[in-house]
Order: C-alpha cells, then structure tokens, then sequence
C-alpha cells in the first residue's frame, strides 16, 4: 500500500518524481541516517570534481609520451593537444573519435539489445517500458527468474539502475529512481558472474577490467553505515584516486543488503568483505583489476562483434560472466553496455598500479594521426572556367 502511494505520488509529475523518490529513501533509512545523508549530500555539492585533476594527469602523461604539447581551454577541463601540425581536443573521457549520433545510439539500451542480439551476441532477456505504465515490466518479473535490474532506457554511468528486484514492491520502487533520469525503462534478468570491461580502439583490444562490485571490509564494531562513511571520507582524501565517485546509500545499496541478510546497522566481523552494491559504477581503486590475459580469444571476438554492431569506434563493451575464460555462452554470459564515451579512469586507477595499462597513449596518437591527415590535405571550393564550383586540395 505505500509503494502504491507513492507511486501515485510520482504519477502526478512536476515535483512528484524527486518527492517519491525522496520519500522512499526517508522512509526506508529512518530519521538518523536521512540526517547524515542530508550532511553528506550538502558536502558533495561543494566537492570539486576529481575527475578534472585524474584526465588533466592521464592526457598530459599521454601528451609527454607522445612529444606532444597540451594547453587548457578555459577551466572547464578541456585541453587541446597538438604535435606538429597535427592537434586535437579532449574533455574528460570525451575524445574526437566517435560522432555525436553514434554516442546517442549507444544510450539506447532496448536498441543497442537489438543490435547487439542480431549480431549473435547474448544480451539479457529484457522488456522495454514506460513509467506511465508498468504493467508489462510485472508481468516480466513474474514469468521468469530473479532477480531482475531496472534501468533507464537512455542514460550512461550507471544512472538510475537498481539491482535485487525480487518484488512488485521492489520494482515500482525501482521505478522512482529510474524515472527521474528517463520515462523510458528496461527491465532485465540480472545474470549471474562479475563485471567485465573490455576496451576497444577500431576493434583492437586495449586493455580488460574486472570491476567487482563496491563493498566494504569490516572492523569488527564498525556498521556497515559507518563504514560506507569511512570508505566515502577516505576517496574525499584521497582527491579520487582511491575512487572519483562517493557510495551512495540508495535503493541499490539497500536491496543488495537486504538481499544478502544485511542491514545499514549491521555490525560485520573484522576483515569480512561486504558488497554494498551490485551495479559497479561507484566502486574504487581496490576493486578493479587488470585482467586483459584471463580473457579467452572467443569472448573478445563476441564483444567486438558488439562494438562493431553498434559502430563505435572507442568502446567500452561491459560483460557480466561467470567464467571470462570462456565464451559468452561457455560462462552464461551477456553483453549489459556498448559504451561510446567509456571511462578510461578504470584502467589507470586499478588495485595494483603496475598492472595499469596506459590506454589513452595509444588512442591519443589515433587522434593525431588522424587529425594530420585531416590537416595535410585540406579542400576548398574554386570557381570552375564556367563559373561553378569545384572542390581542390590544397597541397
């Protein structure tokens, strides 16, 4: 009856969404640790983001390895890199590979499903729907296995997803979240294995990630709340080097607790790992590992078949597989994402940092190379002996 309510909430739109979504948490964590998340949510907004100073740091390690210099455009983390005659602009993880339809693309998850699927490449099963009705998504969840995920149709990072859903409860609960990021939703059957990133140039292989799910250890008298707090305050410390993003005490935090029998004041024994959440985007150094020599030939094959069905060119294709020495059907694995702007912090900022892979050395010298080619022959327009135009290279 109040997952009901306060879908009706959200139902009424303006204000109803982030109201419901609110409320839920309110409800779900009690006064004290609304009150700390209320604190922590106000420090966080006058956090400067980290991740200016780690792509400022890869881009410019890249640059020197390359002979190439870098300048900053404005303070709003562009740089424009140049060597020669050649140059190029990054933001971030934004380069000048991929373009902007081609980006879009790959945050339609239902349609990069398809792509995907129709290139022989396992995707989750999955059922696209509306916030405006959700009929559909229950019917999904009661006619197979669970589990189930639920996340918006067309956002990136993680946005929005929530993991656990066992429930119609849990799924219109779920269905707040997602919904203030889009009104379109898929829900999916969450597939059993870890997270694996694999990193493609042109349909080279760069480099594997194997991103576990966040978690905390235990101390022995510390809650798992105060432990998310301790994790949170040591990444503030760190500047993002230890993990650019915070945990958030979400809905996915609380369903994979209470999935594995735990609670926010559970009290872990000392050195016990314990997984917060199962989406891995908030995770931190510690929990990624280069794995790029576990991985066997066939699952590389399958997730460059992915990447290519989508055609992106700079990719981060995510697998989840319980064996990635095996193909995709060999491990029960699925293709979850064909990233077009992946993340390229993962690979530098993995648990030992000797088996970091500095990926963006060579995708800044694709970029180079491409743009002197760009450069080295330029057209214009001339007027032809009867007046038209026609197009010449400039020598």
């Amino acid at each position: 009856m109040l997952v009901d309510a306060l879908d009706a909430i959200r139902r009424r739109g303006g204000p109803g969404p982030e109201l419901a979504v609110r409320l839920d948490l309110a409800l779900s964590l009690g006064p004290r640790h609304v009150w700390r998340r209320l604190r922590e949510d106000a420090r966080d907004r006058r956090r400067a983001d980290p991740r200016y100073r780690i792509y400022a740091r890869i881009w410019h390690e890249a640059a020197r390895e390359l002979g190439a210099e870098v300048a900053t455009l404005g303070d709003a983390g562009f740089l424009e890199i140049r060597r020669g005659r050649a140059s190029t602009r990054v933001w971030h993880h934004w380069v000048m590979l991929d373009d902007v339809v081609t980006a879009r693309l790959a945050l339609e998850k239902a349609l990069v499903h398809r792509l995907v699927g129709a290139a022989g490449v396992p995707v989750p099963q999955h059922r696209e729907f509306s916030t405006r009705d959700v009929r559909g998504a229950v019917e999904f969840l009661d006619g197979g296995a669970r589990p189930c995920v639920v996340k918006p149709g067309g956002a990136s990072s993680g946005s929005g997803a929530t993991s656990g859903i066992v429930s119609r409860d849990d799924l219109l609960r779920a269905v707040l979240r997602a919904g203030r990021v889009d009104d379109r939703l898929l829900v999916e059957r969450q597939s059993p294995g870890r997270v694996y990133r694999l990193l493609f140039l042109d349909g080279e292989l760069l480099d594997v990630i194997e991103r576990q799910a966040p978690s905390v250890t235990g101390d022995g008298h510390s809650t798992i709340a105060k432990l998310i707090a301790d994790e949170n305050r040591r990444r503030l410390e760190s500047n993002g080097d230890d993990g650019p993003m915070l945990l958030a005490i979400d809905l996915e935090c609380l369903l994979t607790l209470r999935n594995a029998g735990l609670k926010l004041d559970t009290v872990p024994a000392a050195g016990e790992r314990v997984p917060v959440k199962t989406v891995t985007n908030q995770n931190g150094r510690r929990e990624n590992r280069s794995v790029v020599g576990a991985v066997s030939p066939e699952l590389v094959a399958e997730a460059a078949a992915a990447a290519s069905a989508v055609g992106v060119r700079l990719a981060g294709v995510d697998v989840i597989t319980t064996d990635p020495a095996q193909s995709l059907a060999g491990g029960e694995g699925v293709v979850i994402e064909v990233n077009a702007t992946p993340g390229l912090h993962y690979h530098y900022l993995v648990a030992d940092p000797s088996e970091a892979q500095s990926v963006a050395v060579p995708i800044l010298e694709r970029l180079l190379q491409e743009s002197r080619l760009t450069t080295a022959s330029p057209t214009s327009c001339v007027p032809s002996a009867d007046g038209s135009l026609r197009v010449a290279l400039r020598s």
